[in-house]
């Protein structure tokens, strides 16, 4: 009978540790898309910058002065 209670013992105590682990990924999966909502709130529109150039020296497009006449 003690092998069939110590089997009952790890069997209940890995179906805690189960539920345990399985919580604590829950809370950090909302957590993780409150901070992903938060983030995507902050962050400004894109801005339409017009016709872009090629900026050699800084090797980077930056956008094409606009020239009055």
């Amino acid at each position: 009978m003690p092998p069939v209670m110590l089997l009952a013992l790890v069997g209940a105590a890995g179906f805690a540790g189960y539920r345990i682990v399985s919580s604590l990924l829950e809370s950090s999966k909302s957590s993780g898309r409150n901070r992903a909502k938060e983030m995507r709130g902050a962050t400004s529109s894109a801005r339409d910058l017009g016709k872009l150039e090629w900026d050699e020296d800084a090797g980077v497009y930056r956008p094409i002065p606009k020239r009055e006449h």
